[in-house]
C-alpha cells in the first residue's frame, strides 16, 4: 500500500531550474536581476572551426590573428581565443616579439613545446578552433556584424 502511495505521489514531482522558478518574470526583482547582472556579465560564444591540410602554418596563424584583430573591433565582442593568440603570447615571452613567428618551423616548435596550451584549440593537424565571445546583451544586428566580419576575414 505504501509503495502504491509513493508511486502516486512521485508522478507529481517535476524538475525545474533557473531564476524563473524562484521569482516571477513580471516582478521588479527579476527585471533588476536581468538588467543589472545577466546582460552585462553573461556571454555567448561563436566557435569557428578551421579545416585545412595543415593548420600549424604561418599563413593559417596569420589569418587567425587577422580575424582576431578584426573581431575585437566589432562592438559586443569581449574576447577572442585562437591558437594564434597563444602563439603570440608564447613568442612574446620567449623572444620579446608579440607576433606570429615568420616560419612554419617556429610555429610547429611552439605547438610541440607547449601542447597543454593548444589541446583544446588544435584538434589535429587539419582542424583548429577559434572562440569568439560576445556580450550577452549584444543585439541581433551586432551578432550579424560579427558573423559578417568572420565571412570577410
Amino acid at each position: 500500500m505504501l509503495i502504491i502511495l509513493s508511486l502516486q505521489g512521485a508522478q507529481y514531482i517535476e524538475m525545474a531550474s533557473g531564476t524563473e522558478t524562484q521569482v516571477s518574470k513580471d516582478s521588479q526583482l527579476y527585471k533588476d536581476y536581468d538588467h543589472l547582472f545577466m546582460k552585462p556579465f553573461s556571454t555567448e560564444s561563436i566557435i569557428l572551426m578551421v579545416e585545412g591540410n595543415d593548420v600549424g602554418t604561418e599563413a593559417i596563424m596569420e589569418a587567425a590573428d587577422r580575424l582576431e584583430q578584426q573581431s575585437l573591433l566589432v562592438p559586443g565582442v569581449t574576447e577572442v581565443s585562437s591558437p594564434a593568440s597563444i602563439i603570440k603570447q608564447i613568442n612574446y615571452a620567449v623572444s620579446g616579439r608579440s607576433q606570429v613567428p615568420d616560419s612554419d618551423r617556429e610555429i610547429r616548435e611552439i605547438i610541440e613545446d607547449y601542447p597543454e596550451y593548444f589541446e583544446s584549440l588544435i584538434i589535429d593537424n587539419t582542424h583548429m578552433l577559434t572562440v569568439i565571445q560576445i556580450e550577452g546583451s549584444s543585439t541581433d544586428q551586432q551578432k550579424e556584424d560579427i558573423l559578417n566580419n568572420i565571412k570577410i576575414a
